[in-house]
């Protein structure tokens, strides 16, 4: 049967055929008789592969029925594969054979785990699928709790891990909040996000459960901070946040206002420049430190979104509050963006030389936004030759969007320098013009900006013709 399985499985059905036609039809000399050879062992080949998918079907289905649903199952089922008596196992574990049948059989409630771990160890039986059926039988929060943390340190699946946290959530006897709590923190040591999420998602369902608000506000916030950077789902992310806000008042203050910043952020990202002003103006007026670096960020993304809504002296308003801050990055955001309203205020020529002077020496952060500004200025001043120059800094801007701190916005802010780029092209080089339009396209594809995929697509599509 093996043979056959081997046979079958590689069996070229063109190749095959086309050689056996060689070998076994030489003299046929019309085209039909040749082709009714094909088919025939075309269709031999076909009926055999039928059959085999059928087989190893039956296979498979033979194999998830069989899986062992109990601990004695699972030892034994290990026992017998291994062809190993439970005399033998006696022998080998040290423990009388009656015990073990006892364990087989599931007369022994709770067996000792280190006497479960020596036989696993004999019958080389994965850690993992031991502690997923010992768990099922039922122990003390302090034990399935140590049974988590081995697990969060081995690094098991995530199916595991979350298994036995809701065991030990099921502990009878314990106090919800006690358990919760325990468990959360817990969390604070885990480092893959899918855990996390998966462990947040249970704290959330739990707490609705038993009516604990402060933990439902706290499940979400965490995972809304975890699924906020998937650029790729910014929509979907922000709407999580805005439910989040819901249970806002069960949350400390500075989770509070760091939720506030990110939705901020968030929003701005989005261009939702109202939601922005308004969750920026939440931390304004509710940070308790006077001279806090989040009321510095709040004043400059309220100074940004003015910006883009075209409201410059609100914008020049938020930015003198804004250099009042002595953190080290104010004195170099505030030169770009007085350069910046320079161009605003219809004064090209003077925000062009301030943008210029600025980009010698620009922080590796802001090198994206600076050359995307000032090729605009360039392509409105026809200044072609110079705004062809910039196109020497997208090495960099590529580099400084390796930065932690990279924002949506600032993606989407690289997507348009290719925008920009191609139009400088549109007339003499509609190649390269494309070339720059699918970099903008697939930048814009990164951050789910469908809105913006298509608009270009279509301004890309209306000029090209």
């Amino acid at each position: 049967m093996e043979l056959f399985y081997d046979t079958v499985h590689t069996f070229n059905v063109r190749d095959y055929s086309k050689a056996q036609l060689d070998a076994w039809a030489p003299r046929a000399e019309q085209e039909g008789e040749r082709a009714k050879i094909f088919n025939f062992l075309k269709g031999v080949v076909e009926y055999r592969w039928f059959i085999y998918c059928i087989i190893k079907e039956g296979e498979v289905m033979r194999t998830v029925a069989a899986k062992p649903t109990t601990l004695g199952d699972l030892i034994k089922n290990y026992r017998q594969r291994n062809k190993i008596s439970l005399a033998k196992l006696q022998e080998l574990v040290g423990i009388d054979k009656s015990s073990l049948s006892r364990i087989e059989n599931g007369e022994v409630k709770r067996p000792d785990f280190k006497i479960i771990q020596s036989i696993a160890a004999v019958l080389d039986i994965p850690s993992d699928e031991v502690i997923e059926l010992y768990i099922d039988i039922g122990h003390k929060s302090d034990v399935t709790y140590s049974f988590l943390q081995k697990a969060l340190v081995a690094r098991s699946n995530e199916s595991l891990i979350t298994k036995i946290a809701s065991k030990f959530l099921e502990a009878p006897n314990e106090d919800s909040l006690d358990l919760i709590e325990k468990l959360y923190q817990a969390i604070g040591a885990v480092e893959e996000t899918s855990i996390q999420l998966s462990l947040y998602s249970l704290i959330i369902d739990y707490s609705r459960a038993h009516g604990i608000m402060p933990y439902i506000a706290k499940g979400l916030y965490k995972k809304y901070i975890i699924e906020r950077n998937d650029f790729s789902k910014l929509n979907e992310t922000y709407q999580l946040g805005k439910y989040t806000l819901v249970y806002a008042n069960f949350l400390s203050n500075q989770e509070q206002i760091n939720l506030y910043y990110c939705l901020g952020i968030h929003a701005y990202s989005l261009m939702c420049m109202n939601d922005s002003k308004q969750y920026m103006q939440f931390i304004i007026e509710n940070d308790d430190i006077a001279e806090g670096e989040f009321k510095a960020h709040a004043f400059f993304s309220l100074c940004n979104s003015s910006y883009y809504a075209g409201e410059y002296e609100n914008c020049k308003t938020y930015l003198a509050e804004y250099s009042k801050y002595s953190f080290p990055y104010i004195e170099d955001n505030v030169k770009f963006m007085t350069a910046c309203l320079k161009g605003k205020s219809g004064n090209l020529d003077v925000a062009i030389s301030q943008l210029e002077s600025y980009l010698k020496d620009a922080s590796e952060y802001n090198i994206v936004f600076a050359v995307t500004e000032l090729l605009d200025l360039y392509i409105r001043k026809s200044d072609f030759h110079s705004a062809k120059m910039l196109l020497n800094y997208e090495k960099q801007m590529v580099k400084s969007l390796q930065d932690k701190r990279t924002t949506p916005f600032k993606r989407a802010k690289f997507a348009y320098f290719y925008v920009l780029a191609s139009r400088l092209f549109q007339n003499e080089d509609k190649e390269k013009a494309f070339g720059y339009y699918t970099q903008s396209i697939l930048e814009y594809a990164q951050i789910g900006l469908a809105d913006s995929f298509i608009r270009i697509s279509t301004d890309f599509y209306g000029y090209v013709r």
